[in-house]
């Protein structure tokens, strides 16, 4: 049994199947120059065990991809004698179950976990795992009759230098996109430039630093945000969601200034966990719940009208939306212990083991592909080209969790950042840190990642009640200097490293709890409001002197919600508030009735 020719891919993947080598004529335009639709063909071998049945030639071609040396650059879990894919490597591939084959490239490789592109398409990177790899090619016959082997020293230098032409030519929009892909989406892209020309600002591009400034519109962006991360499920039209209320959050939101959201991009695991957030987006590893993706994609619209923008933070150190825990969960480290029902030193120990295990952070890696390279259902627009996302951002609050993770944890940040990139190279991306409270108070840890190239500005958060900076008797006698006084040294410690690496710095969490720490809507918020003057108080005049201090974020906007009172902790079926699922619902939450603060607010947010 020799190599079967073939006039299609559908036929092909069937013969890849049973374990035939393939020979298939090229019939699309995905992997121009190299290889050309009519003139060239390509030998692929099946990703399987091969039998002795095959010519000689086939089988150097099938060592040729089977050896084990330059693992860095191959899958790490292929067994010997089974074909491995590496970065360079043209694939056919079926990664979403409707598709039809398609030849594309292989550009990263983490493990199981691929990026893959198809040189001339419109969305041009995908997220697939070494299972939806139907056939590596191992040969082409281009015009002329002349044999390329795809290991050949030829074929790695033709491929380097496509790498670097591919982006000359995407910087400079030459890039050709593929025209059935851009047919189907020219009706959405016109209903989508009806939906943005129908209210005020109209979000055209997308934000940018220069000189140390964000830069919006042309002009320095400096503002008073918020952290509103319950936004994309009151967008959704399934459980949870809310749309006539998303509408009311963001008008009220614009009006006193708030154009800035940071927001979760979904919860991960099962449903009906104490202390988690519900509905949940990723209910198993790389299975998502279609009708909250769509709920993302109507909240980015919804900001666009507005000319607001979100920070979309992909994973959390924290177990109120599954996280790092829920990976280490699917990864086989056994249930979690959540803090409030075990305890926080044993929820830290749990954790601790993400930044050690390659299973859960591959898994993670694979949502973050499948995320960044998504195309809104709503305008047919790919994220990567929509000026409402102002940044991606890796985790909320990712730690280390121990001082023997630290090297492992700063490569983790820093690769995924590096992803981030790969598919998106045109939005911000940022880590989601505390600073150095969450660097095991390494200072020197923050900066140290803050450089890196693939890290657009900083961020630090500040919880002078958490942290313990004020006291139970601080808060019954309404003293909040020490609070001010300890938040203020935390800034200006991260200050001077944002000085040092020129890189905006955002305050992208800050709160304080309700006087003697009450939940209720009706009781007071003086001390609050102090530390709230306090704080913002620093973006004043920050613009003219061109400051890297660019913007607060407070916790949490709760807007119109009405928490239970029949309970405290947040259950399904109750209003989403500021506070999330693991916290006392009113805690930190700013409400629309909150007078007093939200003057102080739009006081700053407005000049």
């Amino acid at each position: 049994m020799a190599t079967v020719s073939v006039n299609n891919y559908f036929d092909a993947a069937e013969k890849l199947s049973q374990g035939i080598f393939v020979k298939v004529s090229i019939n699309s335009d995905g992997m121009r120059p190299f290889l050309k639709s009519g003139e060239d063909s390509v030998l692929i071998s099946p990703v399987r065990l091969v039998g002795e049945e095959y010519s000689d030639r086939e089988m150097d071609a099938f060592r040729s991809h089977s050896d084990m040396s330059g693992r860095r650059r191959r899958n790490s879990t292929s067994d010997e004698g089974r074909i491995t894919v590496r970065r360079r490597d043209v694939v056919l591939s079926r990664h979403r179950s409707d598709s039809v084959p398609v030849l594309m490239r292989v550009v990263h490789v983490w493990g199981t976990l691929l990026l893959l592109r198809e040189d001339n398409s419109y969305a041009p990177y995908e997220s697939a795992t070494v299972s939806d790899i139907i056939g590596v090619v191992v040969e082409a016959t281009c015009r002329g009759g002349r044999n390329v082997s795809m290991s050949s020293r030829r074929w790695r230098y033709a491929s380097k230098a496509w790498t670097a032409s591919y982006r000359a030519r995407l910087w400079a929009g030459k890039v050709r996109r593929n025209p059935m892909r851009t047919a189907v989406s020219v009706l959405s892209a016109m209903a989508a430039v009806l939906i943005f020309s129908c209210v005020g600002g109209t979000g055209s591009d997308i934000i940018k630093i220069e000189n140390g400034q964000f830069i919006k519109h042309g002009e320095p962006y400096y503002f008073v945000g918020t952290n509103f991360w319950y936004g994309p499920i009151l967008a959704s039209e399934g459980t949870g969601g809310d749309r006539e209320r998303l509408a009311r959050e963001l008008d009220s939101l614009c009006a006193i200034g708030v154009r800035n959201l940071r927001v979760l991009v979904g919860s991960d695991g099962d449903r009906g966990v104490y202390t988690k957030v519900e509905p949940t987006l990723q209910y198993a590893p790389g299975k998502y719940n279609d009708t909250l993706l769509r709920g993302l994609d109507y909240f980015l619209v919804e900001l666009g009208k507005r000319d607001m923008e979100a920070v979309l933070y992909l994973n959390n150190a924290w177990e109120w939306s599954g996280g790092y825990s829920q990976y280490l969960k699917w990864a086989g480290y056994g249930d979690i212990p959540l803090p409030r029902v075990a305890s926080y030193n044993e929820y830290v120990d749990y954790v601790s083991n993400f930044i050690k295990s390659d299973s859960a952070k591959n898994m993670f890696r694979r949502y973050v592909m499948d995320i960044v390279s998504r195309t809104n259902t709503v305008t047919g627009k790919a994220y990567r080209d929509d000026p409402a996302i102002f940044s991606w951002q890796i985790s909320n609050e990712p730690r280390p969790f121990g001082a023997d993770n630290k090297e492992a944890f700063k490569e983790w940040i820093v690769s995924t950042a590096e992803i981030i990139k790969a598919i998106d190279p045109n939005h911000m991306v940022s880590v989601g840190s505390e600073g150095k409270y969450g660097c095991e108070v390494d200072l020197g840890l923050w900066e140290e990642i803050g450089r890196s190239s693939y890290i657009d500005y900083l961020n630090i958060h500040i919880w002078p009640f958490n942290w313990g900076w004020t006291s139970r008797e601080d808060m019954n006698t309404g003293n909040v200097a020490p609070a001010v006084e300890l938040s203020n040294e935390y800034l200006e410690e991260h200050m001077a490293v944002a000085d040092r690496l020129h890189k905006p710095l955002v305050v992208e969490e800050f709160g304080f709890p309700r006087d003697s720490v009450a939940f209720s809507r009706s009781s007071s918020v003086s001390m609050r409001d102090v530390y709230y003057e306090a704080m913002l108080s620093h973006m004043t005049g920050k613009k003219e002197e061109g400051s890297l201090l660019a913007g607060f974020n407070f916790w949490g906007w709760a807007g119109v919600a009405v928490p239970s009172g029949e309970h405290l902790m947040w259950q399904p079926g109750d209003d989403y508030t500021g506070d999330p699922a693991q916290e006392e619902q009113g805690l930190y939450s700013v409400f629309a009735s909150d007078t007093s603060t939200v003057r102080i607010i739009k006081k700053y947010a407005l000049q």
